[in-house]
């Protein structure tokens, strides 16, 4: 029994050296490999923090585009209401002119200007008739816009 007691001890000595051997070969390769994944944790927060700048950065633009848009309709809008509100003043004060004022409109239909030709497609310049439908479209986006 002492015998088998002895052979168990020292194979139980042969396998700690060998136990300590390969933790002695593990340790650097061990601190290695925490390095490793330190630097790929670092590298990861930085991405993500990188990610992070970006759709905060992303959703700031889109602020300040909204704000901006926002604000020429506002202008836009403003701007109509101001040349409807001019446009209705013209009308009212020619309607409330008294005598002096019919006197002045006859002294002018005694002498009319003659008419230019209202100009068709065919006959007038493309500059024109692109500058009519541009004008046009703004009117007709103004609208909508209201």
């Amino acid at each position: 029994m002492q015998d088998e007691y002895d052979d168990v001890e020292e194979q139980y000595r042969i396998e700690k050296a060998q136990l300590t051997e390969l933790e002695l070969r593990f340790e650097p390769l061990e601190a290695e490999f925490k390095a490793i994944l330190e630097e790929r944790d670092v590298a990861y927060r930085a991405q993500l923090a990188a990610e992070r700048d970006v759709v905060r950065r992303q959703q700031a633009a889109l602020a300040l585009q909204a704000w901006w848009r926002s604000y020429r309709v506002r202008k836009a809008c403003q701007l109509m209401a101001k040349k409807r509100a001019k446009a209705a003043g013209k009308g009212k004060k020619d309607k409330k002119k008294g005598k002096k004022g019919k006197k002045d409109a006859e002294k002018t239909q005694e002498a009319p200007p003659a008419p230019a030709p209202a100009p068709t497609e065919e006959n007038a310049p493309a500059a024109e008739t692109e500058a009519a439908t541009d004008a046009e479209a703004t009117d007709a986006a103004a609208a909508t816009a209201e």
